[in-house]
């Protein structure tokens, strides 16, 4: 039977009544960019997260951006962030101003902590850390070399909405957490949108200045900074408001789906991630590991299986970034999860027998490539 990995429709099926709503009110109303809906969407997601502000903006890469700029960042400052990941951080970083310092991840595809702190300098004042593929960094160590160097930690949370850790939301941890709402985020809507939230009022307001092209809030068509044009828009932050509601029982979804695969793929021939129950992964992405990742993917893809290779090549030996110097060992972690990861299909609402075809699928690979072994 084919599997999608990644069914919209469906996804979005139980709320088109509720998308008409929104489409009428915003008619109704003529409110379309800044208006009551991202307000109270706003409100609602900071409360959420466990924030006292949250800050809608047009995308998760502006949600990083902005939160670099709202701190200062600028050219002579380094960033520290991960060598694999999203190009989105390193995008946000580079037109900030400030240089990037890449480090490896650990075997959980997470920033390695020790070398975080092998990697700051004079001059580094940010440390951005993601939570890769739903799963928490390690915000408490993180948050604690902040602490000792007296720089920042942002958090980048695109992947991540609604996961915790020791009952702390993630995006709390930092000055600042910026998270996405593309459509296939934990949170999605129906095209593209971010939110920064933070504790800091004066952080706050200095991202509602970026977003509206610098202008003052109290006055209209008065410009104090250079800024931007990221909004979210009204349609999107009502339909996320909606969306919102079920955030909590669409993790607790792709948890049980991550633990169906834990218990029904053969971990002697895959590495499959961690399965953790306590709130600090949401599985936005269930990733194995395996060396021969392209066959296993092309076994699964004529049995009419979707999957997905997110990161082919990590960020360091990117084109885009190639005038940064970086070569092929640099950070030998990144460059072996990059060949070796396959994202499965893990969304809410999939069927047991979906899972169960997946499983049995790559469990058939197991029995008829026995010369192949699982990554350590």
């Amino acid at each position: 039977m084919a599997v999608s990995f990644s069914d919209l429709p469906a996804l979005h099926k139980p709320y088109k009544a509720e998308i008409a709503d929104v489409l009428e009110q915003a008619l109704t109303h003529g409110e379309f960019v800044l208006g009551s809906a991202l307000g109270n969407f706003e409100r609602n997601f900071a409360r959420e997260i466990g924030t006292s502000a949250a800050v809608g903006v047009a995308s998760g890469t502006d949600a990083l951006l902005l939160s670099l700029y709202a701190i200062g960042v600028a050219a002579g400052d380094e960033v520290i962030c991960p060598a694999l990941g999203s190009m989105a951080m390193a995008e946000a970083i580079v037109r900030s101003g400030a240089s990037i310092v890449f480090v490896d991840v650990g075997q959980d595809m997470t920033i390695d902590t020790e070398a975080v702190r092998a990697a700051i300098s004079e001059k580094t004042k940010v440390i951005l850390a993601a939570h890769t593929f739903g799963l928490a960094a390690d915000v408490v160590e993180l948050s604690q070399i902040a602490a000792d160097y007296g720089i920042y930690l942002i958090e980048d949370v695109t992947q991540a909405a609604g996961a915790s850790v020791d009952g702390r939301n993630l995006g709390t941890y930092g000055i600042s957490g910026a998270f996405s709402f593309y459509p296939t985020s934990t949170l999605g809507c129906l095209g593209d949108g971010g939110m920064i939230v933070t504790d800091s009022e004066e952080m706050a307001q200095r991202v509602r200045l970026y977003r509206n092209h610098g202008q003052t809030p109290d006055q209209e068509y008065v410009y104090s900074v250079i800024g931007f044009c990221s909004r979210l828009d009204s349609l999107q932050a009502a339909f996320l408001d909606l969306k919102l509601e079920s955030l909590r029982e669409d993790n607790a979804d792709r948890v049980a789906n991550a633990s169906y695969y834990d218990a029904h793929i053969p971990k002697e021939f895959f590495t499959l991630p961690e399965y953790r129950e306590d709130g600090s992964h949401v599985y936005s992405q269930y990733t194995i590991q395996h060396p021969a990742r392209d066959e296993v993917r092309n076994f699964l893809s004529e049995r009419q299986i979707d999957t997905r290779v997110y990161h082919p090549v990590p960020l360091h030996l990117q084109p885009a970034l190639e005038y940064l110097g970086y070569r092929p060992g640099h950070f030998p972690v990144s460059e072996t999860l990059s060949e070796n990861s396959l994202s499965l299909p893990i969304q809410p609402g999939l069927s047991r027998r979906c899972l169960d075809e997946v499983a049995h699928t790559l469990d058939l690979y197991a029995k008829t490539h026995p010369v192949a072994a699982a990554t350590t």
